[in-house]
């Protein structure tokens, strides 16, 4: 057997591809066909970047024409493969430094192993439907590996003997056997006993010893016995030809399954059933298996989120125990409950509909200023560079976008938890030739297109991790983690409920309170409102101004908004006059105020009156609206000058200008 290395995402042209293969143009084409048949190697345009993810316009389908300098093939597979009479060594792209990374692979086999032992399969094909085939490599490997783990097959044997060394059976012996009676006592002379003995002529027995011979022999012949960290197992010279015919072989099998109870037995005289009826059937031409994966971005997915131990899923009970959050009643289920995912309305109705949004990996660590953090990342298997000025490798626009819903998705957690501080960050992979310690390498700061109704999201970093290390934890022992928790950025968390503009400052939520909305309605609104209200409708809009242009100084402003109107239930709208106010409950998402950002055009159309002087608006739906009174809040706020009086000591109101909402406590 021939072998040949082959870096995961490298361009190959076709006369490199007939160097490696050890073969002639025909040959190699075929072997290019097999390879592409089953998803390993794609033909690529030469302007697509090395190393970089493949969409569907950079595979060309169909055969690239002979010597076309316009095309390359790419392997996007990591792992060994088996392909006549060669052995393809595919390792990842990262390992830049090493064009034999035999050792370096050994590693990387043991991660895949690990990974797919969650899923607890043997890949017995590869391919499926008409392109599928026996998978020779990877059931060779399941049954050196199950040999390693729980020795050869065994069939105990219960031996009744006279006098024998084992468990008397006394029954067999009071019944079949003279006693002597002395003082009134019995004496046995003779006892029978029973053994249970290993016959080591099994067929079943011979079969696995003979099996686990020829794949030893023929995965040491290639030096995969090796890479696979296996030792040899030459157990036996006798070879499937010495119990007879396939036919008589598989019958015994068949025989041994059905009185056969043990589980883990079971599977493996099945999986010996397989490999003696595909030895026998596989006629093709070609000699074809594997062992890998053709995703080894989600081995690296995992390996982080074990890293960096990932605990969206975590009870909550769990983490307050550890003190991350604070212990609160009725706090059931995960983390994961918390997200908020989008709400569709259709013709009016908000219907259900199956969907998640979780993001790879949270993690949550109690920092040296006595806060909890919140880690928001994701493990981006990309080579990302800057060349020229210019970005590579890098991941897409739409990886940034779900970054910052991810963290926006959590505020109800970060609200509801306290969650003092927050970060946000890729974790990639180092090429090991930039011999570097692991690094905060870049940053994608939160952009003006994407501006929150309230508050910038803190920058998503780019982390770069040295694999090994990353692969070193994933295998065990774990190592102190905390130094590279240490490269990523934390910021303050900036929601509108704990976020305060004027100096950055934390502010703490006034438990046991009632935060209410109190907000000035233009008259001619407000006489429509209370129009509708009289025709029986409970619920209206209410809107105040998000941005606009200043025409003076040309320059574009967001107006300031207050941190806790999210967290208000409840609604008190005045006219101009303060003499006639309504009250009523706000719209609750995931037990927050909905709060919409729409352009006046948007708004206009959705209210029976024009909205005016500002570019956009911030929109919450009023429902359960009550009648119009002369008094701020029944039972509660008797007057105007209460209501006057609980604006001016709530916090936050002086930096909003005179028509702005205000927010009270009660």
């Amino acid at each position: 057997m021939k072998s040949a290395y082959f870096r995961e995402g490298r361009h190959y042209s076709l006369a490199q591809l007939e160097f490696l293969f050890f073969s002639d143009k025909e040959k190699t084409k075929k072997n290019i066909g097999t390879l592409k048949k089953y998803n390993l190697l794609k033909t690529v345009r030469n302007d697509k970047p090395e190393y970089s993810d493949l969409s569907d316009q950079d595979i060309v389908i169909g055969e690239a024409p002979d010597d076309s300098s316009e095309f390359s093939y790419i392997f996007s597979f990591v792992g060994v493969i088996l392909l006549d009479d060669l052995v393809l060594l595919c390792y990842p792209k990262y390992i830049d430094n090493d064009e034999k990374p035999f050792e370096k692979l050994k590693t990387v086999i043991k991660v895949i192993e690990k990974y797919n032992q969650k899923e607890q399969l043997v890949h017995l094909y590869n391919g499926e439907y008409e392109s599928k085939q026996f998978n020779r490599l990877a059931i060779s490997l399941h049954i050196l590996k199950d040999y390693f783990e729980n020795g050869l097959y065994s069939n105990q044997e219960e031996v009744v003997e006279l006098n024998g060394e084992g468990e008397i059976l006394w029954d067999k012996t009071i019944n079949e056997t003279f006693a002597f009676i002395k003082n009134n006592t019995p004496y046995y002379l003779d006892v029978y006993t029973q053994d249970n003995t290993q016959n080591d002529f099994d067929f079943i027995r011979r079969l696995h010893a003979a099996i686990i011979s020829t794949c030893s022999r023929e995965l040491n012949n290639e030096r995969l016995l090796d890479l696979f960290a296996l030792s040899e197992a030459e157990l036996t010279e006798e070879t499937l030809e010495d119990f007879g015919d396939v036919d008589y072989i598989k019958y015994r099998l068949e025989r041994e399954i059905k009185n056969q109870f043990v589980t883990r037995k079971q599977n493996l005289l099945k999986t010996l059933y397989t490999y003696v009826s595909e030895q026998s059937s596989n006629q093709s031409d070609e000699s074809f298996s594997l062992y890998g994966t053709n995703a080894f971005n989600l081995v690296w997915e995992t390996a982080c989120g074990e890293m960096f131990e990932n605990m969206k899923s975590e009870p909550l009970k769990n983490l307050a125990r550890r003190e991350l959050i604070p212990m609160k009643e009725n706090s059931g289920g995960s983390l994961a409950d918390y997200i908020e995912i989008p709400e569709w309305i259709i013709n009016g109705q908000k219907v259900s509909y199956k969907g998640d949004l979780i993001p790879d990996i949270v993690t949550l660590r109690k920092e040296d200023s006595g806060n909890t953090a919140m880690y928001i990342l994701d493990g981006k298997y990309y080579l990302l560079s800057v060349s020229d000025g210019k970005l590579f490798g890098n991941p897409g626009i739409q990886d940034v976008v779900k970054q910052y819903v991810y963290n926006a998705s959590l505020k109800s957690f970060i609200d509801t938890f306290q969650i003092g501080e927050i970060a946000n960050a890729f974790l990639i992979p180092a090429l090991e030739s930039e011999n570097a310690e692991n690094q905060n390498y870049g940053e994608v700061p939160y952009w003006t297109a994407q501006h929150s109704p309230f508050n910038e999201l803190p920058s998503v970093q780019v982390i770069k991790l040295q694999a090994q290390k990353v692969w070193d934890f994933y295998l065990g022992p774990q190592i102190e983690t905390a130094p590279i928790f240490n490269l990523i950025q934390k910021s303050p968390t900036k929601n509108y409920l704990y976020h305060n503009e004027n100096d950055n400052s934390i502010i703490q939520i006034n438990d046991g309170k009632k935060h209410i909305l109190v907000g000035f309605m233009r008259k001619d609104y407000f006489d429509t409102v209370c129009s509708l209200r009289e025709k029986g409708e409970k619920s209206f809009i209410f809107y105040f101004r998000a941005t606009a242009d200043d025409k003076e100084s040309q320059k574009f402003i967001r107006y300031p908004l207050h941190p806790f109107i999210d967290s208000c239930p409840e609604f008190i709208g005045y006219s101009n006059d303060k003499k006639h106010f309504v009250h009523g409950t706000l719209r609750q998402v995931y037990k927050r105020c909905r709060i919409d950002e729409v352009t006046a055009e948007r708004l206009s159309a959705l209210l029976p009156v024009e909205a005016r002087n500002a570019r956009t608006y911030y929109m919450v739906t009023v429902e359960n609206c009550s009648e119009v009174s002369n008094i701020p809040y029944e039972g509660v706020i008797s007057s105007n000058e209460d209501l006057n009086r609980l604006i001016r000591e709530n916090g936050l109101n002086d930096v909003l200008s005179r028509y702005s909402p205000k927010v009270i406590d009660v």
